[in-house]
């Protein structure tokens, strides 16, 4: 398997959850790529080719939703799940829209986190 179908990126901006996030991928055997913004998710999903991207809701800087679009345009095909503790009902309509394989409603349990990350993987 290519190291590119064993790469995440996980958008977060709350650091502890995703270094916590990031140590759970890393048991998986999967790379992940961290970033606190939307626009430097942005730019490591056009450095490197990925497989899934893990994306908050609520980004300082844009919302998950956006960044998604953006990186619609720049990648050929990924996976996406979605995270939120806090989204506006409008915002996690328009995440579900997407057709994401997953809108996790943090707090979540590594587990479930585990069992979806290991799903999107396989597909």
């Amino acid at each position: 398997m290519m190291l590119a179908d064993r790469r995440v990126l996980l958008v977060d901006d709350n650091v502890g959850l995703r270094e916590g996030l990031a140590l759970a991928l890393q048991d998986e055997g999967i790379d992940p790529l961290q970033a606190g913004r939307g626009q430097e998710a942005l730019e490591l999903a056009v450095a490197a080719p990925l497989k899934l991207v893990i994306l908050d809701l609520n980004l300082p800087d844009m919302t998950g939703v956006k960044v998604y679009r953006e990186l619609q345009s720049a990648l050929r095909q990924f996976a996406c799940i979605f995270m939120t503790a806090e989204a506006s009902e409008g915002l996690i309509e328009d995440a579900l829209r997407l057709n994401p394989l997953r809108l996790l409603r943090k707090p979540f349990e590594v587990g479930l986190f585990r069992e979806v990350v290991r799903f999107a993987m396989a597909s």
